[in-house]
This record gives structure tokens, sequence and C-alpha cells, in this order.
């Protein structure tokens, strides 16, 4: 049974705590709006005519009446204005602008200082929203607040919208919601839906309140509701609650907690928990609640907790935090899609952090601490890495996934030795490895590696570029456990190694006179270049193992490779005769291949690599092309092979297509079409096959419709778990529903 208490889960019980705390002293959907103070405004009037009664006080002004006041203007053919009691009776094309938002109607009877009054067959204009109320009786009951008997609302201009909500009483509050009785929902002129009650928002600004709801079926899951309530806690933090009733499996609760402290130091922090009334035991009745490739579920209680943080430091030291723990393998899985699902949350962190997070398939999920100080040419970085291993944890086996408690690292870009022709770069590093379970190979330890590098950049006549160099490494490994191969278990133990290369290149370039609308010149680069790398083989089978760098392959390979650049320049003349030039890069293509020296000594029939091709081509907004590839010489044949294109036009079309070919693993296509069938409907299509199984694993397909004021959504899905087919109508202003 899931426990919620302080203990088990003390975050969740802060979290649930702070949210009653504040509802409780705040209330539900509040605004902090503090209207202006319309005693202290001076009023002015002014029109074709203006006469003032003296026995009542009264202006009376006709034609081109205008009366303003602070932010308040009243417009109308036709009006009488109390200088004493600042009421205003109007008439003949009446309009009163309040701030952003307008009033029109017929005839108005107004007191300009409460800002109260009635209309007669009347329309309220919320222009944030591009939102209309209309009603035959409308009272405005205070600035920001109105209400009307026998009136409509809607988001489409004219006498005749796509859509609008007839209500026999409906009650308005900007920055608030509003509530209406007695709802018909009509789609030009034909009832589509009647409602008893409804009420929506009438937000021109961030608040607190509800958002709209997500509502789904499936099999796993049953009828599922998804209601998230946004909590305005002040200008730099917010926070917005999730409750995620299924019928089946029972009611996921979340919270997303964002913060700005400054325009370098932010975060958000996820967390999500149920306790699900569903496992897998295994057998038939539950294969709807398993997933292939993944361990059998025994547990109910169910979590994800998920943080990204950037801090800004003194001396301009930056910090990153990045968690991710999650209860079970399956549960990313589960919860793919919704509002704290895998796909939303990866698409925020992307967008707002600039980092990504583990693919959901990935039982092993990387938590990370780093603190980065960086010059113009030195870097500094420390790292606390933990790997959570989630099936280790979750069935309590051993768990020797590698740690690094901490990790430091200080690297020198390339860069000239004083006033020397030579130059040189450096790699260091300082890392203590941590496992919780050990074995005889698999152990703990420190490691230190000091890689100096050294350049002397030279010129072989004209046109070539010369460069060698040469690396030295020493490694340092301290650990208490390890007995290596001879059984001799040495704390310390040291490695010296060297490698030597050179670089030879040149770079030839034409330029190209096109005189075309998109481009007046092109710069074609050449590259040729020839690089020789040489590790020596040295013995390592007495060191330990804690990643690649402990075990440095020999290597004797000779490098050939040809790489093109094509860029485009684009000259204008402003108007004040300025010449002014932008360039984009048109084109990348490198092909290339290495030969082994080794192997050809070794008598090995293959010397030769894959020839591989890397390729990037953008000539315009509308094409863009990425490829590579590897090609065997020996069997003619690809070992592997990417391919991703995007092809747009000015009318809304796209296309795009992937394929993804690994000789010895996998082929798979994904592919998506939309095509604009009129400026207001479009049309899609996906699909993603695996090849290599000859099956499909999802595929889509939609049209949707964009109007001014409403869009709809009918689309589609059907994968090896589910099949499903939805709907979704947007009437702006008022928010989304519909069904799956």
């Amino acid at each position: 049974m899931f426990c919620w208490s302080s203990q088990k889960y003390p975050l969740l019980f802060v979290m649930v705590s702070f949210f009653y705390i504040f509802i409780s002293n705040n209330g539900f959907a509040t605004t902090t709006a503090v209207p202006q103070n319309f005693k202290d405004i001076p009023w002015h009037i002014a029109a074709r005519t203006v006469t003032f009664d003296n026995k009542r006080d009264l202006y009376i002004a006709q034609d081109n009446v205008v009366i303003t006041g602070g932010k308040t203007r009243l417009e109308a053919d036709y009006a009488e204005f109390s200088n004493k009691t600042k009421d205003a009776f109007a008439k003949g094309n009446v309009i009163l602008i309040s701030g952003e938002d307008s009033m029109s109607c017929n005839e108005m009877n107004i007191n300009l200082r409460t800002q109260t009054g009635t209309v007669d067959k009347g329309t309220i204009y919320i222009q944030k929203n591009n939102f209309y109320v209309h009603g035959e009786n409308i009272k405005k009951t205070g600035k920001f607040s109105y209400s009307a008997q026998k009136g409509s609302i809607t988001s489409c201009s004219g006498d005749s919208p796509d859509w609008k909500i007839t209500a026999r009483n409906i009650k308005v509050t900007v920055e608030g919601y509003g509530v209406a009785d007695h709802t018909v929902l009509w789609a030009k002129k034909v009832p589509a839906a009647y409602s008893p009650f409804l009420i929506f928002p009438v937000h021109t600004k961030r608040q607190t309140g509800l958002l709209a709801p997500r509502i789904t079926s499936s099999d796993r899951k049953g009828f599922e509701f998804e209601q998230p309530l946004f909590i305005d806690i002040s200008r730099n933090t917010d926070a917005t609650f999730y409750a995620d009733y299924m019928s089946d499996r029972g009611t996921k609760l979340g919270t997303e907690y964002r913060y700005i402290l400054d325009n370098k130091t932010k975060g958000t922090v996820f967390f999500d928990v149920l306790e699900d009334k569903k496992t897998d035991d295994g057998t038939d009745q539950t294969k709807n609640y398993s997933f292939s490739g993944t361990p059998q579920r025994t547990n109910t209680d169910r979590f994800w907790l998920r943080m990204k943080h950037n801090q800004d430091l003194p001396n301009g030291v930056t910090a990153k935090l990045d968690i991710d723990v999650v209860s079970d393998e399956d549960y990313l899985h589960e919860f793919k899609d919704g509002f704290t699902g895998y796909t939303e949350t990866k698409d925020y962190f992307e967008k707002q952090f600039g980092r990504s997070i583990d693919e959901y398939t990935d039982s092993i999920r990387k938590n990370r601490l780093n603190l980065n100080k960086t010059w113009s040419t030195y870097s500094l970085n420390m790292d606390a890495l933990w790997y959570d291993n989630i099936n280790a944890r979750r069935q309590d086996t051993a768990d020797t996934t590698l740690q690094t408690l901490p990790g430091i690292r200080f690297d020198a870009s390339k860069q000239q030795i004083l006033t020397s022709k030579f130059y040189y770069s450096l790699d260091t590093e300082l890392r203590s490895f941590y496992r919780q379970d050990t074995t005889k190979t698999l152990v703990n330890g420190q490691r230190a590696d000091f890689y100096p590098k050294f350049y002397i950049p030279l010129r072989l006549g004209r046109f070539l570029h010369f460069e060698p160099s040469i690396g030295l490494r020493q490694t340092i490994w301290h650990t208490s456990e390890f007995t290596d191969i001879k059984g001799n278990s040495d704390s310390f133990r040291t490695r010296q190694l060297y490698d030597v290369g050179a670089k030879m290149s040149t770079k030839l370039i034409k330029l190209f006179d096109l005189q075309m609308k998109s481009a007046d010149k092109l710069k074609h680069e050449l590259i040729p270049k020839l690089e020789y790398a040489f590790t020596p083989n040295i013995n390592q089978d007495e060191l330990p193992a804690f990643d690649s760098l402990d075990n440095i392959q020999e290597q004797h390979l000779i490098t050939w490779s040809l790489t093109n650049n094509f860029i485009s320049r684009k000259s204008n003349i402003t108007p004040k005769g300025k010449e002014i030039s932008t360039y984009r890069d048109i084109a990348y293509i490198k092909l290339f291949q290495s030969y082994d020296i080794n192997k050809e000594k070794d008598n090995d029939s293959r010397p030769f690599s894959d020839i591989a091709l890397d390729t990037q081509f953008f000539p315009n907004d509308f094409i863009l092309l990425d490829m590579d590839l590897s090609w065997s010489p020996y069997d003619n044949h690809f070992n592997g092979l990417n391919i991703g294109n995007t092809l747009l036009d000015n009318r809304g079309d796209r296309l795009r297509t992937e394929y993804r070919y690994s000789r010895t693993l996998s082929e798979s296509l994904y592919s998506k079409i939309d095509i604009a069938l009129t400026r207001e409907l479009t049309a899609y299509y996906s699909i993603e096959k695996n090849l290599k199984e000859d099956r499909d694993v999802e595929k889509q397909a939609g049209l949707s419709l964009k109007k001014s004021c409403w869009t709809f959504n009918l689309y589609f899905s059907e994968s090896q778990d589910e099949q499903s087919i939805s709907f979704l109508i947007n009437l702006h202003g008022i928010g989304e529903f519909g069904t799956t």
C-alpha cells in the first residue's frame, strides 16, 4: 500500500502541505489587480454642441460626444453628464472604453466614478482574448465585472459568428472567470450541445486558476481525466498541480514548480506519484499492464522525480543540476503522453534548459551536478555523476553501476606557447569512482590523468600546411580492492603512454558569380587532408578498468579526407547607400577513409576501413538534407546509412523522411507529410516502420481545421499496443474539449 508520509516521500509531503497552505490563505482564482482611484480623476467633455443646465448641474452634449477621464473614454451621439455625481447617460453609437476593453450599445446609464451601470442591447469586447459578450440587458457591476441576461459569448467577430454559446444569464470578471447557466453551443445557426452550467476563464495575464483539462480513453488506463491547476505564487515563481484520474489505475498526482531568480538562475521540478491498482503477475489477464523487454512489475507505488536547475555563482562560476529518478522501468513506457508525460517533459527541458533527459527506454538514468568556470582558453569542470539503475534498485540485486563522485577536469584549448612556433593543448582529470557493490574486477578507486599535447604548424611551399604533433600521457590509479591477473594487489598503479600524429592539408577556393535572387556570389572550399596517427601497443591487463580511458587501443592509421564547403553571399544596399552582406552555409560534404598499417603488417586481408560520407545540404529555407553512410570496399555493401530530409513550401506543406540502417542491428523508416489542402485545412499522415522485422511501429493520420476563432483536430493512431481515434475542438477564448 502506498504510504503518504513525510518519511517515505518528504518532497511530496512538502509540496502537498504547501499547496493546502497556499489555497487556504489565498483562496481560489485570485487576482491582484488594483483599480485606479476614480474619485481623484478629472473628467473632460467635448462635442460639437455642449450646454450646461445649472439647476441640475448637468452637461448636455450632442454630436461626436467624447467624455474622458484617466484610462476611461465614453463616446456617443448624445450624452448627459453630471459633474457632481459623475453619472452619465448616453445613446446612439455608444462606446465605453476602459483600459484595453470596450463596451458598445444603443443606450447606456453609467456612473463613471464607480464604473457601474446598465446597458441596453450591448456588446462587451475583451481585447487580449479577442472575446465578445453580447446581451439584451447588460449590467456593469464594477470596473472589471459584467453581467448579462439572454446573452451569448464568442471569440468570433461579425454578426454571424462561426460559433457562439448562448445562455440565460452570464457573469464575467476580467482576470477571473465567467459563469453561465442553461448554455447552448451553436455552430453557425445549428445548436450542437447543451450544458446546464458553464465556467470559462477570462484571463489576460498570468494568475491562479484551472487550466483546460485532458480527456482520453485507452485499454491500459480506461477513462482518463487530467485536470491541471495553475498557482501564481509570485512574479518569479509559479506551480501547476495535476490530478490525473484513470478509471482502471487510480489517480496520479503531479506537481510542476518553476522559478526564475535572475537571468542566469532558474529551475523546474516535476514530481508525479501514483498508487497503481494494477500490477503485472505474468499472466494473460495482466498483459495490458506489462511491456515486452522490461522486467515483471510487481510494485504499486510508482513515481517519477525529475529536475533541472541553472545557478549563477560568484566569480563567473555556473552550476547545473539534473535529477531523474523513476520508480520502475515500465513507468516511462506507460506515461509517455499527457501533461506530465515523458514527451512533454523532454521537450520542455530541451527548450528551456538546452539539456535533455535519457530516452524512455533507458533503465539507467543519469543524475548530475556540474560546476563550471570558463576562461578564454581554459575551462574547469567539477562533476558528481550518479547513474540510477532502476532494475537493480527495484529488484534489490547487486548494483555494480559505475558512479563518479566526484570528477574534476581542467582543460586548455590549443594555444601558442609564449612567442615560439610551438602550440600546446592540455587535458587533465581526477576522478573518484564508486560502486554500491563490487566484484574482483569491478572495484572502487581513484584515477588521475595528465595529457599534454604539442604541435608545430609548418608551411610546405606556398600551398601545403603540415602540422606534426606528439602527446604524452601519464595516468595513476589508486584502488584498495583490485587484484590483477598475476595476483598483484598493489594499491597504486601507473601507465605512461605517448602518441604521434601529423596532418597535411591545403585549401582550394573558387568564387562563382551567380547574380541570382537568393545569392550573388558562391564560394566553394575544397580541403583535401592526409592524417597520420600512431599509438603504441602496451600491456594494460594489469590495470583496473573503469571506462575506455583505462584501455587505450593501439592504432597505426593513415586517413585521407576530402571536405567541401559551399557558402553563398547576398549583398543588399541600404537606403543610406551602405552595402550589407549576409552569408549562408548551404552545403557541407566530407568523404574519408582510413588505412590500418598494423593490419597490413599482420597480413589482414582488409586493412582499409569503410568509406564514410557525411553531408548536410540546406540551399534555402525549403530544403534540408542530412546524410551519413559507410560503404565497405570489400563487400560492396552499405554497413550503415542514415538519411533525413525535409521539404517545405510557402503554402505550409511539409514532408519529413528519416531512414536509418545498420547492417547488423536495425533498419527503420519514418515519414510524415503535412498537406495544406486550403489555407485553413491541413491533413497529415505519418508512419514509423521497422523494416528489419517488417512491422509497423506506429501510424497516425489526421485533419486540422484552423479558423480565426476555433480549431478542430481529428486524428487516428495505431501502434502495437493500442488503437485510438481522437477529436479535439478549441474554441479560442474558452478552451479545448474532445475525446479519444
